[in-house]
């Protein structure tokens, strides 16, 4: 980050600030306070960031964006509301950063396009920013602030949890390119149906700089319907303007073509090839060679818990444990069916979380896919939704097993793992089945 004074942040946010001090870091979590951050004591559900001050102060913090005066020795701005005042420090911190912004929204395939765009970008040896996974408000802005002049390409993800999220996120990072992913229905509670949905994230194009850098996902009628002859599509139907096709998966990777071009990628899975042609299609617009794209899709890392491939005493396992909804769990089940491997192959599901009046077809759906491959020999899943659907329909008990406890559930995986068989761990967020992998005490 670029070093700010109190005082200029001050005037940013409409606040009062009678000392000067001057930080080269933002946070809003004292875990991960460095010296000289500023701490945002942002007020939520449960915690109140003021009551971590202090704390934040003896980590390293030299100054706090505060509601009310505390009764600390560090300069202190002074703010109606923290959270909107961290709002408009990352829409003024924005505007002094000269970096390409990139925006991705979509139902699935964001982490995935954001580490392929890092990949290319970086092997340009240009500075790149882009962290993780925090495709929320507050992540928006905490990844703004890890930029500074240096900085040349800045990648942000956007998630959509209620209405306006990604309208408000665009809104602040103003994207130069932005790239729309897939369509599938997630935490369908918030929203009306799977239109209202895609209307969310088409939002995202009312903030992009330049629609001549605007990209979506053309195999979906919806988003068709939303851009009408606006915007560059990419998919696997003839229709597309970037044609995907001819796409071959190995455990090595992927080959595919876009409009008749060879491609190759290291990521494991078929459906990885979409997320590619949205990626080479701007990659093409901004003038980037085919050398260099063809490199970068050679050589992308992950963000972790997705398609990660992990040996656990004798078993391999296929970790994708960020989140589930119909259409990634169908991905991931597909991958495991045909990942070469001489064994056999179980997967382990949590509930989906969130799909509201849908989530009865979602989850028999999922059940209804297991069936297309018999090589997945045993299917364990956790959560009332799957139990409710695997006794209504009448699955097989043998081969689909429920249980309503983690504990249990944990007891019925964990043996696997001593057997030469490949395990798919997927499940929502909420789920954190990242914890099977963990070692017993």
């Amino acid at each position: 980050m670029k070093k700010l004074s109190t005082l200029k942040i001050a005037q940013w946010v409409n606040g009062t600030c009678q000392e000067e001090a001057f930080v080269d870091g933002i946070k809003v979590d004292t875990r991960f306070i460095e010296p000289n951050d500023l701490f945002v004591c942002l007020v939520g559900e449960r915690v109140d960031g003021h009551d971590f001050a202090q704390q934040a102060i003896d980590n390293g913090a030299t100054a706090l964006i505060v509601s009310s005066k505390l009764d600390v020795d560090v300069p202190q701005i002074i703010v109606a509301d923290t959270l909107e005042a961290l709002r408009m420090l990352g829409r003024s911190y924005r505007d002094t950063l000269n970096a390409f912004f990139i925006g991705i929204t979509g139902s699935n395939g964001k982490t995935s396009t954001k580490d392929i765009l890092k990949s290319l970008f970086s092997r340009l040896g240009t500075t790149v920013a882009t962290y993780k996974n925090q495709n929320t408000e507050i992540g928006t802005y905490l990844n703004l602030f890890r930029m500074d002049e240096d900085t040349q390409y800045g990648i942000f993800e956007m998630g959509l949890d209620y209405e306006d999220d990604v309208a408000l996120m665009a809104s602040v990072v103003k994207p130069n390119a932005a790239i729309v992913t897939s369509l599938a229905p997630a935490h369908m509670q918030n929203f009306n149906n799977i239109e209202h949905i895609a209307k969310e994230k088409f939002k995202i194009f009312d903030h992009v700089q330049n629609e001549d850098l605007a990209f979506y996902q053309g195999d979906f009628e919806i988003y068709r319907e939303l851009a009408g002859p606006r915007f560059h599509t990419f998919g696997y139907e003839d229709s597309n303007e970037l044609v995907v096709s001819d796409v071959e998966s190995s455990n090595r990777g992927i080959s595919f073509k876009v409009n008749n071009q060879d491609y190759t990628c290291n990521l494991i899975g078929g459906h990885q090839a979409s997320n590619c042609a949205g990626v080479i299609g701007l990659a093409q617009k901004i003038g980037i060679s085919e050398d260099a794209i063809q490199n970068g899709l050679n050589q992308v890392a992950l963000t972790g818990l997705r398609t990660e491939l992990v040996t656990k005493f004798e078993s391999l396992v296929l970790l994708d444990a960020y989140k589930s909804n119909p259409v990634s769990a169908k991905y991931a089940l597909e991958l495991l069916s045909e990942y070469q491997y001489e064994g056999d192959r179980i997967a382990v599901l949590s509930d989906m979380v969130e799909l509201g009046s849908q989530s009865e077809q979602a989850h028999k759906e999922v059940l209804d896919e297991i069936l297309k491959y018999p090589n997945i020999v045993k299917v364990m899943t956790l959560g009332p939704e799957f139990e409710m659907v695997i006794n209504k329909y009448g699955y097989d008990k043998e081969r689909f097993i429920n249980d309503s406890t983690y504990e249990s559930f944990e007891k019925r995986v964990k043996p696997y793992y001593h057997q030469h068989v490949m395990i798919l761990i997927k499940g929502s967020r909420s789920y954190q089945l990242e914890r099977l992998m963990k070692e017993d005490k």
